[in-house]
């Protein structure tokens, strides 16, 4: 097993941009050759605290002149978003993993896209907008977002912009606590509201990014109206996944079957456990983002023993040939070894 680490990228931060009360855009530099990637992809950031590193995944909502840039919401008093808001100044340093992940405009198999986006979870959403402007400037796309007050939706200058240079966007915008002055949308979205400004949101292909529950609504909503399943995307990590993962309780019937030392100390872990579950189970503390394979931030290296795993494209080729694994998606299958460094 070969000891080189994955390559992390060393990225300098060349500007801060606000883009509401509390979400910012950081335009940040790869030290070396130009990063590539795909719109809806993430990466990974090392963050300092002063607790301890933390590794957090966020979408890139765009790139110019090989920069990338981070549109990033302070998701509370502290944390990886606060500090990144607080303390991160043009200047700055920061390591990220390359980016990765599989919620790309390479799952588009209609020529009618919706994107479909709540708070943060638009910056997906602009990244793929922006590439369609760029590559496919007649695209037939409809903009939704949903936001809090009409000061905290994302991106309408944008927007504004990106219309005249695309003459088939249409864009709506619905907030859940208008203010004065205000007089689009209002309200959650439901399936009149998507009705009204979207009357063929059942023959499009949907891209979706929010809350969770607002993701389950808008697939609802879809499927109501005639819609594919297979054509409604989702992606959870960027705007949802910067909680705490919760501490899973123990499967039930599934006694430990295997030893799993990690961190210094020998637990137990069931057959349909997942390393990351019963590491976080018996007070192993983990990062992780979206639990679901595709972010990377809970790579591991497997030191010894042998794991079932299915990785969902939060995972390199050459990071597995250098023995990481991720833990939300490793089954132990013997007796294992796990490396946090």
């Amino acid at each position: 097993m070969k000891d080189a680490a994955p390559a992390l990228l060393d990225l300098e931060c060349l500007a801060i941009h606000d883009e509401t009360p509390t979400i910012k855009t950081f335009r940040l530099l790869p030290a070396c050759v130009p990063v590539g990637f795909e719109a809806g992809q993430a990466l990974t950031l090392r963050v300092p605290l002063p607790s301890g590193p933390a590794w957090r995944t966020f979408t890139i909502s765009g790139a110019t002149e090989g920069a990338l840039e981070l549109t990033i919401k302070a998701q509370g008093p502290e944390g990886a978003t606060r500090w990144l808001h607080d303390h991160f100044v043009a200047g700055g340093r920061l390591q990220a993993r390359p980016p990765r992940g599989a919620f790309t405009l390479g799952l588009r198999s209609c020529d009618r896209l919706a994107l479909v986006s709540a708070g943060s979870g638009a910056t997906p959403m602009m990244a793929m907008l922006r590439a369609l402007a760029r590559t496919e400037p007649k695209a037939d796309v409809v903009w939704l977002h949903a936001a809090h007050c009409p000061e905290e939706a994302l991106f309408t200058a944008e927007l504004t912009r990106l219309q005249a240079v695309m003459p088939n966007l249409r864009v709506a915008i619905t907030v859940s606590h208008p203010q004065p002055g205000w007089f689009g949308l209002t309200g959650r979205i439901s399936r009149s509201r998507i009705a009204a400004v979207v009357p063929d949101f059942g023959r499009r292909e949907v891209f979706c990014c929010g809350p969770e529950g607002f993701m389950t609504s808008a697939r609802l909503i879809h499927a109501a109206e005639g819609g594919d399943k297979a054509l409604f995307h989702t992606e959870s990590f960027g705007a949802t996944a910067q909680r705490a993962a919760p501490m899973p309780a123990a499967p039930a019937g599934d006694a430990a079957t295997h030893r799993l030392r990690i961190a210094g100390r020998n637990l137990g872990i069931g057959v349909s456990e997942t390393v990351l579950q019963a590491s976080l189970r018996q007070g192993v503390i983990i990062p992780c983002g979206c639990g679901e394979g595709m972010c990377g931030t809970c790579m591991v290296r497997l030191q010894s023993g042998q794991v079932e795993t299915t990785p969902n494209g939060g995972i390199s080729a050459e990071e597995e040939a250098q023995g990481y694994i991720l833990a939300c998606s490793s089954r132990a299958v013997s007796d294992i070894s796990i490396s946090l460094d």
